[in-house]
């Protein structure tokens, strides 16, 4: 029998930080791990010995003081993480298909400002109200500020809609640039919030960093912390039964039959998936109905490209292309449409200084065009050839895709070594996301009731963490994570913590 104060059921970031942030006050912690490689959204892959990476393509607030580097300084990562900062003239680069010009979203809010402004002269006062209702949204949720707050400072922007906000610029291409790398989030006209926005762009606006040698290894530094602190990874274990006792989870339950007990419960997986773990009359059918019920985020394709040694030159900075002008369009497209966006992420060569390495490239898929191959599964840990149909569908794809890319980056097409590809498959088989669902439940301003997912759950001693519950992405995961563990030895303790570790 395997006995520990906490019991976290996923390694994603949310699950082991959250494990980091309580061994350090002495618990007993024990992560559960289906797959190999621990990590969730920042695992990479080799392919043709380049380093990939599955999700996490760049990271926000990095700089001294900013709220992610307060937190992985916290966790004792900060000092061993390798990062390279993203151009500071343009981090993004947002492009339209029916303009041949091109527009850099620069870092630092008064850098940003003036560097747009050469671009729309005229639009200057737009400028400085949409950014002032940004860094007010900001400034109303408490926790992405690392200090504890009420619910009601949130209530104010909670209820303001994209286009609430958006419409109030009259320059309509100044309202898409804006948005236009709003495949950050899976930006939709009719639901979501402008806050999701808000917090996602000004993290990035803040400072915006590469993981040199991928998004891993800030999973594996929280792994070695973890067991600097007495805690324990157990990986290649599925867990199959969260079971109820008494009003309380008492144990979870692997496929393979080990049995872990504890006294708190932190699941770091799609609610959905935790539904289904538990058989409990304290969960009422309309609390799984609704958790079942919520709407996820689109999927998505990615094409990962190996380069030719020294012969496109690395840009630097990532790259937002939309079809329509509208940037907002791409997540309702027709297959007819597609590919309706993408985005382009560079890896430099470490050999070839100057130059990239490799390129991955990114854009929306419904998951409904994997319906003929929806009940396959393939990862590392239960491996399974799918059909000839489903890799030559993908290849089309690629193909499509990269014409596409080829006519603003005619060098990738010409310099390309070998690629792979990632369907909505892959994206559900490795982060374990229904439907493929790069970004999880989303949020609707709509109907927050629905889809605003509170970490507490109807049993006590069971929590949830993760990109569901709250913001997703690194910084949203991680101030989800410290929700989380304030429930268990106190915000206001955990926060002045932080904040006095970074300063």
């Amino acid at each position: 029998m395997n006995e520990y104060d906490v019991v976290i059921a996923g390694s994603g970031l949310g699950g082991l930080l959250s494990a980091v942030m309580l061994a350090k006050e002495g618990m007993r912690v024990a992560v559960i791990e289906q797959h190999k490689q621990i990590g969730g959204c920042l695992q990479t892959f080799s392919f043709r010995k380049k380093i990939f990476d599955s999700c996490v393509h760049y990271i926000g607030a990095l700089d001294k003081g900013q709220t992610q580097y307060r937190i992985f300084s916290y966790a004792g990562i900060m000092p061993d993480l390798k990062l390279k900062r993203l151009n500071r003239d343009g981090f993004d680069t947002v492009l339209f298909d029916d303009d041949a010009g091109s527009y850099p979203l620069a870092q630092g809010i008064e850098h940003f400002k003036a560097s747009l402004s050469s671009y729309f002269k005229d639009s200057k006062e737009e400028l400085d109200a949409y950014l002032k209702v940004m860094q007010d949204t900001c400034n109303s949720f408490p926790l992405y500020n690392l200090r504890n707050g009420d619910a009601s400072e949130k209530a104010g922007v909670s209820g303001l809609s994209l286009d609430d906000v958006m419409l109030q610029i009259k320059d309509e291409k100044l309202r898409n640039v804006l948005l236009g790398n709003s495949l950050l989030y899976a930006g939709s006209h009719s639901t979501t919030p402008f806050y999701v926005h808000a917090l996602v762009s000004k993290s990035y606006l803040d400072s915006a960093y590469k993981c040199e040698g991928g998004s891993s290894q800030i999973s594996k530094l929280l792994w070695k912390q973890l067991q600097s602190l007495g805690g324990v990874v157990y990986r290649n274990e599925k867990i199959l039964k969260l079971i109820e006792k008494d009003g309380r989870i008492v144990e979870a339950v692997a496929e393979n039959g080990n049995r872990y007990t504890g006294r708190h419960f932190i699941a770091n997986m799609h609610p959905a998936t935790v539904m289904n773990l538990i058989e409990s009359k304290m969960i009422k059918p309309v609390y799984r109905n609704r958790i079942k019920g919520a709407v996820n985020s689109i999927s998505a394709f990615m094409m990962n490209i190996v380069l030719k040694p020294g012969t496109v030159v690395h840009p630097d900075r990532n790259y937002y292309w939309n079809r329509s002008g509208d940037s907002l369009a791409a997540i309702h497209y027709r297959p007819e449409e597609w590919p309706a966006n993408y985005a382009l992420y560079f890896n430099e060569d470490k050999h070839c200084p100057g130059f990239a390495e490799t390129v991955s490239i990114l854009t929306y898929m419904h998951v409904d065009e994997m319906k003929q191959w929806e009940n396959t599964t393939n990862s590392a840990a239960k491996p399974e050839k799918r059909t000839r149909g489903y890799e030559l569908f993908k290849n089309q794809k690629a193909h499509l895709l990269l014409g596409h890319v080829a006519k603003r980056f005619p060098e990738i097409k010409e310099n390309l070594l070998s690629f792979q590809t990632a369907s909505p498959l892959t994206f559900r088989d490795y982060m374990g996301s229904p439907d493929g669902s790069i970004y999880g439940i989303m949020a609707d301003v709509k109907h927050a009731e629905k889809t605003s997912i509170p970490f507490r759950t109807k049993i006590p001693n069971l929590m949830l963490v993760g990109q569901n519950i709250g913001l997703h992405g690194v910084l949203g995961v991680s101030i989800n994570a410290i929700a989380v563990c304030g429930e268990l030895i106190g915000l206001d303790y955990l926060l002045e913590k932080i904040n006095k570790t970074s300063v």
